[in-house]
Order: structure tokens, then C-alpha cells, then sequence
């Protein structure tokens, strides 16, 4: 049976008081707390008839399918995949689901790199501006040292440039800094919500 066709039969069969026992949640007159988003009344409505949910709190929603993929942070197949090994029901090959572990691996391991590949250059760039900050800091002394009536003369148009702009500079570097911080956490987190494995 190919995925649609088990994704199928887990619709038309599997509830969502099964899907929430795998997980350990219990409801309370069709209803509990949503555990997609932080609250303390219960938000989240089960239809136990239809197989479906719905939060009235966060918006989301859908079947057990969906409910799983939220849960775990996964594809469509690997949730069918997962419900169907959870449940036993026997309705994937686990056969291709090896084959497709083993291509998921690869892919894994080339987006491993590519990250690290990606956390690496962050690095280098603080780095770089790092180094720059620091002669700047030494060539701002050096002027300062000269900002005496007797050496000031020494001082060049461009020197009173660079002592007129250094301190803007030297927030916007630091600016630089926290936004390539930032765009690294990003990437650090979708990869880890990439490599989540799902409940099985």
C-alpha cells in the first residue's frame, strides 16, 4: 500500500483518542489544553466522530495526520509512516522505508555540511570585523594621544574624519554582529526542527 492509500485508511480509521494516547493526552469533554502554543484553558476541540481537532486559540488544526506532523515537526509521509509503526497497522513497506531512510541519511548529512559550512562563514565575518573593531580602537587611541595643542596639526582631514564617524562605526560593526548572530540561531534552529525524528 503506497502512502496515500495508508494515509487514507488512517483517516477513515484511526481517531484522535488513539493519536493522543500515543502521546500521553487526555481530554476533558472534548477538549484540552493546545500543545502548540502556551495556555491554561483548554483551547483545542477533538471531534472524536470526524478524527479531526481544532484550536480556537492558536487556529490550528485538521486530522490526525496533521496533528501528528505538528506534534512532531515532520513531513506528511514520515507522520503517516510514524501512525501507521505506532499503531501497528501494517499499512507501509517497511522495506522502502529503510531504502528511504537510508536517502534521508544522505540528505541529512549533506544539510550537516552545508550548515557547518554556513556557521563557519558567520564566523570568519565576526571574525573580520572583529579584527577591524580592534585596529580601529588602536588607531583611535593613536589620535587621541595627538589631540594635543602642540600635535594636532599632525592630524589629517582624514583622521578628523575617522574621529568624527568612529563611534557611529563602531555601533553599526556591532550591529552587524548581532544580525549575523541572529541569522546563525535561525539556521541552527531549522536544522534542528529538520532533524527532529518523529515518535514511532
Amino acid at each position: 500500500m503506497d502512502i496515500r492509500q495508508a494515509a487514507q485508511t488512517i483517516r477513515d480509521s484511526v481517531t484522535m483518542d488513539r493519536i493522543l494516547g500515543i502521546y500521553g493526552y487526555k481530554t476533558r469533554h472534548g477538549f484540552m489544553c493546545c500543545p502548540f502554543h502556551g495556555e491554561k484553558a483548554p483551547s483545542l476541540k477533538v471531534y472524536p466522530t470526524t478524527g479531526g481537532w481544532h484550536c480556537f486559540g492558536c487556529g490550528k488544526g485538521g486530522s490526525v495526520i496533521d496533528f501528528v506532523m505538528e506534534h512532531e515537526g515532520c513531513n506528511f509521509r514520515t507522520a503517516v509512516i510514524a501512525i501507521d509503526k505506532a499503531l501497528g497497522l501494517q499499512l507501509t513497506d517497511p522495506h522502502e522505508d529503510a531504502f528511504r531512510a537510508a536517502d534521508n541519511k544522505r540528505l541529512q548529512d549533506a544539510l550537516d555540511d552545508f550548515c557547518q559550512a554556513v556557521y563557519a562563514y558567520c564566523d570568519a565575518v565576526i571574525s573580520r570585523i572583529d579584527f577591524e573593531q580592534i585596529r580601529n580602537h588602536h588607531r583611535m587611541n593613536e589620535l587621541e594621544d595627538m589631540r594635543t595643542d602642540e600635535r594636532i596639526r599632525l592630524i589629517s582631514a582624514k583622521d578628523w574624519d575617522f574621529i568624527e564617524n568612529w563611534a557611529e562605526n563602531d555601533q553599526y560593526d556591532e550591529y552587524r554582529k548581532d544580525r549575523i548572530r541572529e541569522f546563525k540561531e535561525e539556521v541552527a534552529a531549522w536544522r534542528r526542527k529538520a532533524r527532529k525524528a518523529p515518535s514511532a
